[in-house]
């Protein structure tokens, strides 16, 4: 099978011998050659609308996983927050699966993070400065734990569920 490409510089070659020097008509040898190319043409052009094909077939499915990803994770959370408030209700800080596959250990008040519930009385030294400010969580952090009453901003604990 004759490449798109050779068929083309075939094509230009004949190009000086295609037509009669007579009568001025083209050769039945330049249709021959002009068929042929015109040929391989529609057919590359085809395999290109296939990959085009395939690859908006495949930016779709990756857009159908992602989602069931985002929905598999969300639940997740949502399942993740359940069991930790019930086991926070009931007491039990800790289970063991039967079979030893996995352990679920809840700590009260493990995670810390800053919140700031206020950035307007946060004082200048606490705002990082970039294109717009923005409260400097680790330093309010270091302060508050220091013992510094930072207006605005507070230390909240929240609790952490871990499944191995």
């Amino acid at each position: 099978m004759t490449s798109l490409y050779l068929l083309t510089e075939s094509l230009r070659q004949s190009l000086d011998d295609a037509f009669d020097p007579e009568t001025g008509e083209a050769l039945p040898a330049f249709y021959e050659k002009r068929s042929l190319w015109g040929s391989k043409a529609r057919d590359v052009a085809a395999y290109v609308l296939n990959l085009e094909s395939d690859a908006d077939q495949c930016t779709q499915a990756i857009a159908r996983i992602k989602k069931a990803q985002q929905a598999y994770e969300n639940k997740s959370a949502h399942i993740r927050a359940y069991l930790a408030q019930n086991m926070a209700a009931s007491g039990i800080t800790e289970l063991k699966a039967n079979d030893g596959s996995f352990c679920a250990k809840l700590s009260i008040g493990r995670d810390e993070s800053v919140d700031v519930f206020d950035e307007a009385q946060l004082p200048a030294d606490y705002m990082v400065e970039k294109t717009t400010s923005a409260p400097d969580k680790a330093l309010i952090k270091k302060a508050l734990k220091d013992g510094y009453d930072v207006p605005g901003a507070r230390i909240v604990k929240a609790d952490r569920l871990t499944i191995k």
